[in-house]
């Protein structure tokens, strides 16, 4: 919602109000009773939804020595409008809801049947078909979306309708109530300017945040931090990586079993040393007698 001077003017979808949010391009000030550049906000809208626009006015307003503030609504780059007034009587004995205006539909005629149609207030589509692009102008494209909020403080006053001659005769000459600005400054008009736009828009805009990267994982944190810190560190961890599969690959020697056979060979041949440094050969004239010591 925005609030200029005591007013505060609020969007409606959904069942809750739409955050409103600054011009990206303002320079920060803003003049709401500036004709040529009225204070712009933005606001987030999904195609075909609906939505009411109102207008309030908070305890404590200026109303001077008005009457009433006169409230009217803008659509579609100003193509129609609704007028709503705030009796000043009506909020002064205390009624609270008098405060408040809230339009959230429009009555129109329909040529084809010739009927009055009430229909809902809704966010219309963004775009502009090809068979129209010639008669675009650059103004159409910035109002595309707009809704436009002037209030004013008024005087009642007195009208005579003007009849004719004719007329005269059968009814005589009435006279309405009929709302005249109030004099002085505080009777200047105030506007505001309110454009509704997609999600995407507004963060290309810059108007909301763009939505923030999932959070990595530690690992890949640690990871995206050494590759800041080291360029060739993820070199390197390339090349330990390649050596490790490499050698996850080669097939491991049995070891033990060629241990073991090792141990079982020298033993035997050590036994049968130990044999021979135990027979003794005894040489004679006749024959040769080999004596076996391993018995005794």
């Amino acid at each position: 919602m925005a609030c200029y001077e005591g007013a505060t003017i609020h969007i409606v979808s959904d069942g809750k109000r739409c955050p409103m949010y600054n011009d990206p391009d303002a320079d920060g000030h803003e003049d709401p009773y500036s004709m040529t550049s009225p204070p712009q906000k933005y606001i987030e809208a999904i195609n075909g939804t609906r939505f009411a626009v109102g207008l309030t006015l908070e305890p404590g307003f200026d109303f001077a020595n008005c009457d009433a503030v006169r409230a009217r609504f803008f659509f579609e780059n100003c193509s129609f409008s609704i007028l709503s007034d705030l009796r000043r009587i009506d909020i002064e004995g205390g009624a609270v809801d008098r405060r408040t205006t809230s339009i959230s539909s429009i009555i129109s005629f329909c040529s084809s049947n010739g009927q009055w149609q009430q229909a809902d207030l809704t966010f219309g589509e963004l775009k502009i078909g090809e068979a129209s692009e010639s008669k675009v102008t650059l103004n159409d494209i910035k109002d595309l979306g707009r809704i436009q909020v002037v209030w004013q403080r008024i005087k009642w006053g007195q009208k005579t309708l003007q009849m004719d001659h004719y007329q005269v005769r059968q009814k005589p000459a009435e006279t309405y109530v009929e709302g005249v600005p109030l004099r002085g400054l505080l009777g200047r008009p105030m506007r505001l300017n309110i454009l509704y736009r997609s999600k995407r828009t507004l963060q290309m805009l810059g108007c909301i945040p763009h939505t923030p990267s999932p959070t990595l994982q530690n690992s890949r944190v640690e990871e995206a931090r050494v590759k800041t810190d080291d360029p060739q560190a993820e070199l390197r961890a390339l090349r330990v990586g390649v050596a490790q599969n490499r050698t996850s690959n080669t097939p491991q020697p049995r070891v033990k079993s060629e241990q073991h056979r090792s141990a079982s060979k020298v033993k035997r041949e050590r036994e049968d040393k130990a044999n021979d440094t135990k027979a003794k050969k005894i040489r004679t004239s006749r024959h040769t007698e080999v004596v076996d010591l391993t018995a005794d």
